[in-house]
């Protein structure tokens, strides 16, 4: 038997791939993705993202998200199908939506025909006004609504309007709520849940297309960053985390990389194309790399290269 190539990319976006303010991946990102494709290597952005915002993210480069776990795992495209899709449990999203429709102190937010480009987001609340001066840069994007949308749910995710501190108690309640689902932090900087089914994850949506691709458990390299991307590098052995992870993220990955400010990710990404086209496994899946890639943990946000960018936007 020859030896193992790594022959699918799943990487998650914001904070992984995408460094926080810029507005999409980099050039150097979108040229190494290339790169493995040509290579033989499958790409596919495992992400929280819905279709359309995972097409943004790679400025509509259609090669980039012609395979891709969307939506935590719920929408999963290989070679440009839809090949799996799990929905919310609507039992559970009718107790979340009663309980949040009043309360301002967060925002419920619905996302219909997640796996299409013409996604419509409905918010759910009593208050119109509350609803759209919260959503403010998409006020013209969005329906208001007291109730849930009619037909199938992907897509949702909780705003938590005052802050980070209290997120731990409000998911405990909800949770405990709302049986059927479970909610999940995007990364520490973000005051916001998704909204994912009890039993599903990043994991298993990237499961679905691993299969169906009919590569190797050991033939993955998986890259996050944050709480929904542990059960995704916990499942496969070369899982890589960036030098900004969370603790329990850093702690489950295998290998371990520069920051996403450095666009470590993609200078991963392009060693796995050369690796490919040499018959070897990259160089950064070595001890010494490693130690250097845990080493980076003691600066997080690294030298910030790619904050010189044009597409990088500061955000408060």
């Amino acid at each position: 038997m020859g030896r193992r190539l790594i022959k699918l990319i799943l990487t998650d976006l914001d904070e992984t791939l995408i460094h926080f303010g810029l507005t999409r991946a980099t050039d150097h990102a979108i040229a190494a993705i290339r790169h493995a494709q040509a290579a033989g290597v499958t790409f596919a952005a495992t992400t929280g993202r819905i279709r359309q915002g995972a097409c943004a993210a790679f400025g509509f480069a259609r090669e980039c998200t012609q395979s891709a776990v969307m939506s935590n795992g719920q929408l999963v495209l290989a070679d440009g199908q839809l090949i799996g899709q799990v929905e919310l449990d609507r039992e559970g999203m009718e107790r979340l939506a009663a309980e949040l429709v009043g309360d301002r102190n967060f925002m419920l937010n619905v996302i219909t025909r997640a796996e299409t480009m013409e996604p419509v987001r409905v918010i759910v609340s009593d208050d119109p006004n509350a609803a759209r001066r919260a959503f403010r840069a998409d006020s013209d994007d969005v329906v208001v609504m007291d109730h849930l949308p009619d037909g199938p749910l992907v897509k949702s995710n909780i705003h938590v309007m005052g802050g980070v501190g209290r997120m731990g108690e409000v998911r405990e309640r909800l949770e405990a709520l709302c049986p059927g689902i479970r909610l999940m932090s995007p990364g520490p900087q973000v005051p916001m849940f998704d909204v994912a089914p009890k039993d599903w994850s990043k994991a298993k949506g990237a499961e679905l297309l691993r299969r169906h691709l009919g590569i190797g458990v050991d033939e993955v390299a998986a890259f996050g960053d944050a709480e929904n991307d542990l059960e995704l590098l916990g499942f496969y052995p070369n899982s890589v985390a960036v030098a900004n992870a969370v603790p329990e993220v850093a702690s489950a990955a295998r290998w371990h990389i520069g920051a996403s400010a450095d666009d470590a990710v993609a200078d991963a990404i392009e060693d796995i194309a050369r690796a490919s086209t040499e018959g070897r496994m990259p160089d950064f899946m070595c001890e010494a790399e490693n130690e250097r890639g845990l080493a980076m943990r003691a600066r997080p946000a690294g030298d910030r290269k790619v904050e010189s960018l044009p597409y990088f936007r500061p955000r408060a």
